[in-house]
């Protein structure tokens, strides 16, 4: 099938096509930004309405090919602004075949645009519930980030801040471990980091040293640990092996990355106590309990 036979089969198009049509008949294909052969051509009645043609024409498209070098586009004031990431290449030449240069700005200063790429302390969905990304981590080939279990068994499917998909399969551990993994099924980037903080290892700090969480609602909350191997009763849930730390945390913090100042990876975010009292599972507990291996930088 030819590009053009892929543009004809776009609900769109015909609709476009019309559109273009009923400005030829009138004497305004120019003014509608589309080159029209013969001098005597007129201009448009309203010119106004001519970006929006040449944007409808640019959507039907890049719905069939969107070149790559194409970072974005739109209407600005009376002509269609596009933005260049790359070398100008045949794709581009495609999309713009015939339109009327007076109504096309062209711009090379775009960078590619991307999703975030992943890592601990981002803001996570699934369905209604929102947790936070706690680390990223390995299984064969395949990236997987770590959050609260009590998060992955209400939801399979997972967003990032931005309502990105992140994957689908999340899977929880038992034996009242409060942890759970999704896997990136998608093409966003899991990163060894933390906030911008690089994760280094996964040495146990002893009780007293300083950590600090990372929450998607709370954001940087600092304190020290206070007690290990504590069993907890969360709502009638009870969680085993868990670490005690002088942290405040809120809703929305579930699944955070607990990391000591110099990047040790030390725990993922249950819930908190009152006063400043947070609960969190150890980072060794977590990825025997998944399977995982935990990404380093």
């Amino acid at each position: 099938m030819t590009v053009l036979e892929r543009e004809r089969s776009l609900p769109g198009f015909r609709t476009v096509l019309r559109g273009l049509l009923v400005l030829a008949a009138a004497g305004a294909l120019t003014g509608a930004g589309v080159a029209a052969a013969g001098p005597q051509t007129p201009k448009a009645a309203a010119p106004l309405a001519a970006p929006a043609a040449v944007m409808a024409l640019l959507d039907a498209r890049s719905a069939v090919v969107m070149p790559p070098e194409v970072a974005d586009y739109g209407i600005e004031g009376d002509v269609v602004d596009l933005r260049l990431a790359g070398a100008p290449g045949p794709g581009l030449a495609a999309l713009t075949a015939g339109i009327d240069p007076a109504l096309l700005r062209v711009r090379t200063d775009a960078a590619p645009p991307r999703h975030q790429d992943l890592e601990g302390g981002q803001r996570i969905t699934g369905d209604r519930t929102r947790c936070t990304l706690g680390f990223t981590a390995t299984k064969g080939a395949a990236d997987w980030i770590i959050t609260a279990g009590h998060c992955t068994r209400e939801a399979d499917r997972w967003e990032d801040a931005d309502g990105a998909p992140i994957g689908t399969g999340a899977t929880t551990a038992t034996n009242g471990l409060d942890v759970g993994a999704i896997p990136v099924t998608t093409g966003l980037r899991a990163l060894p980091e933390a906030a911008d903080q690089a994760v280094r290892g996964t040495a146990e700090a002893p009780i007293g040293a300083a950590v600090c969480l990372y929450g998607s609602t709370s954001g940087k909350s600092c304190g020290s640990i206070t007690a290990r191997g504590r069993t907890v009763n969360f709502d009638g849930q009870r969680q085993t092996n868990m670490v005690v730390a002088s942290v405040c945390s809120a809703q929305g913090d579930s699944g955070g990355p607990y990391l000591t100042p110099d990047g040790q990876a030390q725990g993922v975010h249950s819930g908190g106590g009152g006063a400043c009292t947070a609960y969190f599972t150890p980072i060794t507990t977590t990825l025997s309990a998944l399977g995982l291996t935990l990404r380093t930088a």
